[in-house]
């Protein structure tokens, strides 16, 4: 769902009902929706949502001065508030914290027995790679470790790991005193403890530069007898470098695999593109029941031809209005597209206009559900995909902050998904594989298969899928370099405000420090959010670190394109670095690539890997 939208509805509806709101965020509290939901996740980390680990919040904001206190408890209640009003008005989940609550709940009600009826075999849960452990997710463990016989494991970060398994016996209280945590004991170490390797550090002007820098590395270590296979680019968020990266990569006739912290698979155009291969496979079955013929339109599918009367596509069917059609029509009732419509027809109640969408969605999916042609494909759900881009990223752009990271992400989605016309994209990729495939007879022509194709190639690892993709140099989150390893490392952005970045929270500042600091029981029994601290960049700092197992090169900028200065990072004074020369520099970023000498001295008596291409 898409919860800014779902706020952004609650607030126009019943503003009676979160007023408390308005105290903290001004009257015009419709444009606030992505710092209440912002709002919204930090309390479920805090609290889940349950009635005493709220009151021991409450608790808290009492302590502190009277100012921060009023905002706090005004936030806290209404954002309660809100969280009350989706529970009450919509089916289904509103976040992946509220799957993780009813999972806990379903635990507790069936005393273990829903864990063996759905995983049978699964004896031992591990918890890897958290900075943050939400209280959410730390509740199903309890319940899961104390109604079933499963043992849980958390194995946790180099920064964070102390301060979680520190606060668990307070965050537990009655539960047993033996916790199977796999942390670092004692005070966090230096960053220094996790290099293992030579490290060199390259300062360039501009980001734009600063990524000419890393791509020139890389063509330099290609040059000499290093593999793609053996260089990583890392930065701490690489949203910020994938555009500069491209273009400097482009220059140097190389092919990048940007992979990112939220995978393809979990964004909105991906899950409205699988969600309508879905229905058009249940036709075949003739049984579409209702979830799957709803999952589309939570996506906010859009009739990719329809138009209004005035031009303009048709509105999309709210989530005040889908629940309502849920309702109406029955969450359990099931049958083919014609009945659905026939079911449809025999129900007065439905409003017209929304009658008349949910007619037009029936009739779209009955006239595309036959057995697909290759070139279906492109055909029926590239005008879907197109349709999203033309009406809805627009409506994420209006409500997104100021970093448009969410409109970032539905972007890239939409841009791999369906791409240019002569580009690469899914859609072609799965055409080009269904059809292969099909003409050897490895599979039949359904939409079932055509889902099956999709998140074949969607889940696949980027850059490393098959032989023609295998040029591409990776470039990760440093969050995703958690137990890799590569040789070579050139990791970004070591200014100080980027990496690690400033804490930042919606609640106020003297409530979280008391939180973080936890120096009452109350605020030990709390959460603690990964951006309220510097610790979760430190993990990401050490996880990139660690994965270079020949040489580090670490880069960072100076200044933006508006010649605002950045500082060096302090994580670069907890381990030692080489500073290359500007001879060497310019070298470097030259039309020769030279590698820096201490860095091709790395290089000295290896053997590239067996089988290996330097491409």
């Amino acid at each position: 769902m898409d919860r800014l939208r779902l706020i952004e509805e609650a607030l126009e509806s019943q503003p009676a009902a979160i007023s408390r709101l308005t105290r903290v965020f001004g009257s015009s509290i419709v444009d606030q929706a992505t710092e209440i939901e912002a709002a919204r996740e930090e309390l479920s980390v805090l609290t889940g949502y349950q009635p005493s680990r709220l009151s021991a919040l409450e608790t808290v904001c009492n302590e502190i001065s009277t100012v921060a206190s009023q905002d706090a408890l005004d936030l806290l209640v209404g954002v309660r508030d809100l969280q009350k009003r989706f529970q009450e008005r919509l089916e289904g989940y509103v976040s992946a914290e509220s799957v993780v609550r009813h999972s806990c709940e379903l635990l507790v009600e069936s005393d273990g027995d829903a864990w063996p009826d759905m995983y049978a075999d699964i004896e031992r849960v591990n918890v890897v790679g958290i900075s943050t452990l939400g209280t959410p997710l730390l509740e199903f463990l309890r319940a899961l470790e104390r109604t079933t016989s499963v043992t849980v494991h958390l194995y946790l970060r180099a920064q964070t790991g102390p301060r979680i398994a520190d606060r668990l016996p307070a965050r537990l209280q009655d539960s047993p005193t033996h916790h199977n945590v796999k942390t670092p004991s004692g005070a966090p170490p230096q960053l220094a403890k996790w290099l293992t390797t030579p490290a060199t550090e390259i300062v360039a002007e501009t980001r734009q530069h600063e990524a000419r820098v890393a791509v020139a590395l890389c063509e330099s270590l290609l040059r000499e007898r290093a593999t793609v296979s053996e260089i990583a680019i890392v930065a701490r968020d690489i949203d910020q470098y994938e555009q500069p990266l491209t273009r400097a990569a482009s220059s140097y006739g190389r092919h990048l695999s940007v992979w990112t912290q939220l995978e393809l698979t979990r964004t909105l155009p991906y899950r409205l593109l699988t969600a309508t291969c879905s229905v058009l496979a249940a036709e075949a079955t003739g049984q579409v029941d209702t979830e799957t013929l709803f999952r589309p339109l939570t996506c906010y599918w859009l009739d990719p031809e329809a138009e209004d009367g005035h031009g303009n596509p048709p509105s999309l069917l709210t989530p005040a209005e889908l629940s309502d059609l849920r309702r109406t029509l029955g969450a359990n009732y099931s049958g083919s597209l014609q009945a659905w419509r026939d079911h449809l027809d025999a129900t007065p109640s439905v409003a017209p206009s929304v009658r008349r969408r949910l007619q037009r969605y029936l009739e779209w999916c009955h006239h595309h559900s036959s057995s697909p042609q290759p070139d279906d494909i492109l055909s029926v759900l590239g005008p879907v995909i197109d349709r999203f881009e033309q009406v809805v990223l627009p409506g994420i752009e209006r409500r997104d902050t100021a970093a448009y990271t969410e409109t970032s992400r539905a972007g890239r989605a939409v841009q791999r998904i369906a791409g240019d016309d002569d580009g690469e994209h899914l859609l072609r990729e799965a055409r080009e594989k269904f059809s292969r495939w099909r003409d050897r007879h490895q599979i039949e022509a359904s939409w079932a298969t055509v889902q099956e194709v999709i998140e074949t190639i969607a889940t696949a690892r980027p850059g490393r899928r098959e032989h023609d993709n295998a040029e591409r140099i990776d470039v990760l989150d440093a969050t995703d370099t958690w137990l890799r390893s590569y040789p070579f490392v050139i990791a970004m952005g070591f200014v100080d405000g980027c990496w690690p970045q400033q804490p930042h929270g919606m609640f106020p500042l003297e409530l979280r420090t008391a939180v973080v600091r936890g120096d009452s029981p109350q605020a030990r029994r709390l959460g603690i959010r990964g951006a309220w601290t510097e610790q979760r960049d430190y993990d990401h700092a050490a996880d990139a670190i660690r994965t270079a197992t020949t040489h580090l090169i670490a880069t960072r900028f100076t200044e933006d394109i508006e010649g605002v200065r950045y500082q060096r990072s302090p994580l670069l004074d907890e381990i030692p670095t080489t500073e290359i020369s500007d001879q060497a520099y310019h070298h470097l970023i030259g039309p020769d690539a030279v590698l820096p000498g201490h860095i091709r001295e790395s290089l000295a008596g290896r053997t590239p890997p067996e089988g290996s291409d330097r491409r």
